[in-house]
């Protein structure tokens, strides 16, 4: 962000905009306890498990944890749970839906504490980027810089002015390009990551030009320390 002024305050976009809403195929984290150990069963399958196996699953920080005790939006956009049934949560973002999920174990149960966390929150980062792959995010929200941090960030070919973020719609897939040396991009919709995005951080034009550069250089280098070795035995 090159044109960034000394203590500048960027404009932050509303939640409204930034906030992911769960769709049907999302995979929540429904934690519900309460003063029934029945019921914490039901809804918390891994207390009771040895700690061999606890540390095998690790729990819900992996796809096979989220797959084993994660709940599904199905394809109507509806999270079914022991005891409480079906309940209506596509369209609603995380903070929303945990008071849904309250709402709806307070008709059922006492005293009762909803937490629910988004566990499919991934995005898959590609390009010239130190460590490429699939990241996972367990915040509320996910920004384009956090992503590049934990690629460990560009490489010296990266060309920031060109990142391409292709978003999944209902529609097919959106293609979002973004120029990270200009602060407009704090202020676009695609600095912050929703799940399944996949970013790529395009190589700068002279990348090849570079690349030849070293290897000429290295062939140059080679060459004359050989002339030099011929030059010394005659």
């Amino acid at each position: 962000m090159q044109n960034v002024s000394n203590h500048e305050i960027l404009e932050a976009l509303p939640d409204s905009i930034i906030e992911y809403r769960v769709k049907p195929g999302d995979i929540l984290y429904v934690s519900i306890k309460s003063m029934n150990a029945e019921v914490n069963a039901l809804f918390n399958p891994e207390a009771g498990m040895s700690t061999q196996s606890y540390n095998s699953f690790q729990k819900f920080t992996t796809p096979q944890g989220a797959y084993l005790y994660g709940f599904e939006v199905n394809k109507d956009g509806d999270l079914r749970l022991p005891i409480l049934g079906l309940i209506p949560v596509a369209g609603n973002p995380q903070s929303e839906i945990e008071a849904i999920v309250q709402a709806q174990a307070d008709k059922y149960m006492k005293d009762a504490i909803v937490k629910v966390k988004l566990l499919n929150y991934m995005v898959t980062v590609l390009g010239e980027v130190k460590s490429p792959g699939v990241y996972y995010n367990y915040n509320n929200n996910f920004t384009l810089l956090s992503a590049l941090g934990m690629a460990n960030g560009n490489t010296d070919f990266a060309d920031i002015n060109k990142v391409t973020i292709i978003r999944p719609m209902e529609s097919g897939k959106k293609v979002i390009k973004l120029d990270l040396s200009n602060k407009e991009s704090w202020m676009s919709e695609a600095f912050y990551l929703y799940p399944n995005d996949y970013v790529f951080v395009e190589p700068d034009k002279h990348k090849n030009f570079q690349l030849n550069s070293q290897a000429y250089s290295l062939m140059f280098s080679s060459f004359s320390i050989l002339l030099a070795v011929f030059g010394f035995l005659l």
